[in-house]
């Protein structure tokens, strides 16, 4: 009888050429999984609640996978992933589940936090995890705009379709989209949403952006939506800013 298991896991996606697997390359996917199956042995596909790009971050990312080792241990199976796949991946949790339960499609919400190093120097120390962005920015119209996101939309123009998904809906309902200024002249941006399409969160910080150095609106938000044309939201966040802070389950 197999087992289905639940990991939760934070990593630093700079080394990493993002979450899912490529042939060639170093990903945080290939990594986790090469762990799983020289402790557990077998073959072990992956399910992931949110497949992040490289060089994104994660506080808190969850994977799922099927086991038939059902002397499965989950703290002992945390203690060796922790010593195989230090120091860019560390795993936080390790528990069994429900059978139903699949950490893409059980989730109920996503929650991602960008941050920008507003000020005329760049921090060699932060360089890896913040955007660094010299002209002053103007927060309250940034905010305004990221307010204009919230509620469900067609983001056809601040997503890049996938290859293997051209025809994909690229609809999502947006919950809550906001920035705040924080200590050191650093700007922190919040979104949660039932899900997100690819480069979604990285073109609305491009665009925030654009607000805050005057060179767009506050109102052309809505226009942008509404046109439905990638061509006209080109300005994309630097991955390196972003992390994947939450995934959210019904109880």
């Amino acid at each position: 009888m197999s087992q289905n298991v639940r990991i939760d896991l934070s990593y630093k996606g700079t080394s990493f050429r993002g979450f899912a697997e490529n042939s060639g390359v170093r990903t945080v996917a290939g990594v986790v999984r090469s762990a799983l199956e020289q402790v557990l042995g077998g073959s072990i596909p992956l399910n992931v609640a949110g497949r992040t790009d490289a060089g994104v971050h994660a506080l808190r990312q969850v994977v799922s996978f099927r086991t038939a080792n059902n002397k499965l241990d989950p703290s002992k199976l945390k203690r060796s992933l922790n010593r195989l796949c230090a120091p860019d991946i560390s795993v936080q949790n390790v528990s069994l589940v429900p059978e139903s339960f699949d950490a893409r499609f059980s989730a109920i919400g996503r929650s991602y936090s960008y941050t920008i190093n507003n000020s005329l120097v760049s921090d060699p120390l932060k360089q890896d995890l913040e955007w660094h962005v010299r002209q002053v920015l103007n927060v309250e119209a940034m905010n305004s705009a990221a307010k204009k996101f919230e509620g469900d939309h067609d983001f056809t123009s601040f997503c890049r379709r996938r290859k293997d998904k051209p025809d994909a809906t690229m609809n999502r309902s947006v919950y809550e989209a906001n920035w705040r200024k924080l200590e050191e002249n650093r700007l922190s941006f919040s979104i949660s949403a039932a899900a997100f399409c690819h480069q979604m969160v990285r073109s609305i910080v491009g665009f925030c952006v654009a607000v805050g150095a005057g060179d767009r609106a506050p109102e052309d938000v809505t226009t942008t939506l509404e046109a439905k044309d990638r061509s006209i939201a080109t300005l994309i966040a630097p991955s390196k800013g972003l992390t994947l802070m939450e995934v959210s389950y019904a109880l």
